[in-house]
């Protein structure tokens, strides 16, 4: 594995900007990431990009023009008795096959442990993630690295159930 994933995820990126977004209300970031799905078409059916755009976690940015986008849903997943972040992530196809879409999760799981660090109320036990690539389900076979995103099941239709715990968060098993 290379050592340097373990860096920061800025300085994975020289020449990306990476910018928060989790709870923010950034007008002008929400109407870059519907400007991105509207141009890339990558939203399935029934997905309104506005809607989605309620859900950034963080977003990329290559010569002020937005390549990636990382968004969550917040839920409680019964198989761990926790509320996780549930992330989902788009890069522009011009630089799928680099790591931004890599650097972009480690950005965003670390905004969301901070975040959760600082609103104990919402009870944020980790990010939550479903193995939806083929691409990214390959890869998953040699472990968690960087991502610390452990394997924890399986969908009913056979997509992997990652979860990445917070360092803080201490479940309540009672």
């Amino acid at each position: 594995m290379d050592p340097n994933l373990f860096l920061p995820p800025e300085q994975l990126a020289p020449g990306f900007d990476l910018r928060p977004a989790w709870r923010l209300g950034d007008e002008a970031i929400e109407r870059d990431a519907i400007d991105f799905w509207t141009r890339t078409g990558i939203l399935p059916a029934g997905v309104t990009p506005q809607e989605r755009a309620r859900e950034l976690v963080a977003v990329v940015y290559k010569e002020g023009s937005m390549i990636g986008v990382l968004t969550a849903q917040v839920g409680r997943l019964a198989q761990v008795r926790a509320r996780l972040a549930f992330v989902r992530g788009a890069v522009d196809p011009e630089y799928r096959r680099g790591h931004i879409g890599l650097v972009m999760y480690l950005y965003a799981r670390d905004l969301l442990e901070r975040w959760s660090a600082a609103h104990p109320e919402e009870r944020l036990a980790g990010v939550g993630a479903f193995v939806e690539s083929n691409e990214l389900s390959e890869r998953a076979k040699s472990g968690n690295g960087p991502t610390r995103l452990g394997l924890i099941g399986f969908t009913p239709d056979g997509r992997q159930i990652r979860v990445c715990w917070f360092r803080d968060f201490r479940l309540d098993l009672s």
